[in-house]
């Protein structure tokens, strides 16, 4: 035929589809970087970062990780800065303590005052039904990140 044989056939295909998959993971939203709890400072108080379950991180339009002890220290530092900068908000979901998930489509609750790191009580669960395990039932006290803004 054209000299190409069946072998160099399927590696040229595998190769292109690798390459197609690493240019569809390059363009991919930018994700939080890992927290180190104990070491990480946050950016709005400077405390150090030890507490998983209300940890939050950010990710700027240019790619930079911002990272925060508590949800308020977060909307402290969104409310203070550029809001356009951002492309990606995350907060740990405070039942699977350290895994983070995007702000915009979990439930905050609020726990009461001195709950959380920095007083409020703000805490992040990824569905309803989690923040009626944790014994919030009034959908009013359930709010959306766009609420908190």
């Amino acid at each position: 035929m054209n000299g190409v044989s069946a072998e160099n056939r399927v590696t040229r295909r595998h190769a292109l589809r690798t390459a197609a998959l690493v240019l569809v993971a390059a363009c991919a939203p930018g994700g939080p970087e890992a927290i180190l709890y104990g070491v990480d400072g946050c950016a709005f108080c400077k405390m150090q970062i030890a507490e998983p379950r209300f940890a939050a991180e950010l990710v700027t339009a240019h790619g930079k990780s911002v990272k925060f002890d508590s949800i308020e220290c977060l909307l402290g530092y969104v409310h203070s800065s550029i809001r356009g900068d951002l492309k990606s908000v995350w907060v740990s979901d405070f039942r699977n303590p350290g895994t983070m998930l995007d702000a915009a489509q979990v439930r905050f609750i609020d726990l009461g005052p001195g709950r959380a790191p920095m007083g409020r009580g703000w805490a992040a669960v990824a569905t309803a039904r989690d923040a009626a395990a944790l014994g919030v039932i009034d959908a009013g006290a359930i709010k959306r990140w766009t609420e908190l803004l």
